[in-house]
């Protein structure tokens, strides 16, 4: 017993001191990454942060362990043959785990191609699925809908996708918002009011990309069988917040359009009574 303690008292001590070691790393660069996350400049840092915090902890703990194993001459002596074993082994580890592979290489091609990151909103054109990037994990992309469910879609699939990404290199977002009067109406001062409740809205950012847009814009879209169709264009700081302004104009333009005599139409019913019928019992 004494032989043994003697033998390999120090070794446990040195195993013991390599894996605290680990820990106190692991725990330094979580934090280090945590604070980044927190005040990133940068584009797609959040997402490359989170890839790495998801992967060093497995290789801080992997490489202590290796560490770990050279000090006992038992693992020496069987080094050869563990190397050896380790083609083999890889190659069975490999057709086992080709969909784990396919969606590992899947999200390092997301991190570095950039297609999209955590916070933005996307619409995967293919599925029809449209939501928030929540997280990108090894495996999968979690996208939060707009109706707060999750939708999970592994790596290797997302990378085959046509993706729309509203929040690619800028957050500033427009949507087409149509609205129709009768031909009675007077379509200048119909015109007119949109531009005027527009102008209470979000503008493009005159030192983006979008300074030299018109705005506020309307034009007539359609002639149509019930009235004449206009089209705005609402603008909104980023995606939530155009679709917020297009609440907002809809409310407003509901509340000005009858009062400035502009009719908005709709489907109506006329009943005809037979005044023959009338008089009958």
């Amino acid at each position: 017993m004494e032989n043994f303690v003697e033998k390999y008292l120090d070794k446990v001590i040195v195993v013991v001191i390599i894996l605290l070691v680990a820990f106190i790393l692991n725990k330094v660069f979580d934090g280090v990454i945590s604070r980044t996350i927190r005040h990133k400049r940068k584009k797609n840092v959040t997402t490359l942060l989170m890839f790495v915090k998801r992967i060093k902890k497995f290789v801080i703990y992997a490489l202590a362990i290796l560490i770990c194993l050279t000090q006992f001459d038992v693992f020496n002596s069987f080094s050869v043959t563990i190397l050896s074993g380790l083609g083999i082994g890889s190659v069975v580890v490999g057709l086992a785990a080709q969909e784990s592979l396919k969606n590992f290489f899947g999200s390092v091609a997301i991190v570095l191609g950039n297609p999209y990151e955590v916070g933005d909103f996307i619409e995967c054109v293919d599925k029809a699925v449209s939501g928030t990037v929540e997280d990108i994990t090894m495996r999968h992309t979690i996208i939060r809908t707009i109706n707060n469910r999750r939708v999970i879609i592994p790596n290797c699939e997302m990378n085959t996708y046509t993706i729309e990404n509203f929040n690619y290199s800028e957050n500033e977002n427009v949507k087409l918002v149509d609205y129709e009067i009768s031909y009675e109406s007077d379509v200048d001062k119909a015109i007119k009011i949109l531009k005027e409740e527009m102008e209470k809205l979000y503008h493009p950012n005159p030192k983006g990309r979008n300074k030299d847009v018109e705005f506020p814009k309307v034009r007539v879209l359609e002639l149509g069988d019930d009235g004449i169709k206009l089209r705005a264009w609402v603008w909104g700081d980023n995606n939530s917040d155009v679709f917020e302004n297009m609440y907002q104009l809809n409310y407003a333009i509901n509340k000005r359009f009858p009062k400035e005599g502009i009719e908005i139409p709709y489907p109506h019913v006329e009943i005809v009574e037979n005044k023959k019928s009338k008089g009958k019992k």
